[in-house]
């Protein structure tokens, strides 16, 4: 199946809950930027379309593996809804030290260009979110938590990550624990 712009998408969370995903626009380089409103619905639940929009969306816009999660049925297309005033939005990229977990240079991307905005994030830019393709699973994750994958959200926090042993073995340990 083909997932288009203006999709809407079931999420199955851990506890069997739902939420509802709506794909919001197509970055050529980055690939499918996706919102997940607040509405959370039980399994059986009937899902009231209006509702959903009404409750607004949980987090700012991210770039997910959208196709993966429909193509494998992680994610189901449930229906399709308007875009109205879609904002690209502002993205975080860092340069950082592996060993010591500093960010030495932070970008701004708004969908065309990069800026870089030096080594310290100003307070304006930390709800904005990190420049990643998310895995499905951690989407899932941020939904039931609110936790953004490491070692993006404690940079964003706090300027620098603790590293715990090289970075691609974090991000590998993380994916086998699903």
């Amino acid at each position: 199946m083909t997932v288009r712009v203006g999709d809407l998408f079931r999420i199955t969370l851990s506890d069997g809950r739902q939420a509802i995903g709506h794909y919001v626009f197509r970055d050529a380089k980055y690939g499918p930027l996706i919102q997940v409103f607040r509405k959370i619905t039980n399994q059986n639940d009937i899902i009231n379309l209006q509702e959903v929009q009404d409750s607004g969306y949980s987090f700012p816009p991210i770039v997910t593996g959208l196709n993966a999660a429909v193509r494998t049925g992680l994610w189901q297309v449930i229906g399709k809804m308007p875009i109205n005033n879609f904002t690209y939005p502002k993205f975080l990229r860092s340069h950082w030290n592996d060993k010591t977990g500093d960010v030495t240079n932070w970008f701004i991307y708004d969908g065309e260009k990069t800026v870089s905005i030096g080594e310290e994030l100003p307070e304006i830019y930390k709800n904005c979110e990190y420049l990643v393709v998310w895995s499905p699973y951690d989407v899932i994750l941020r939904i039931e938590t609110g936790i953004i994958p490491f070692p993006y959200g404690e940079m964003i926090k706090n300027g620098r990550f603790t590293p715990s042993g090289s970075f691609d073995t974090t991000i590998s340990k993380r994916s086998n624990r699903r």
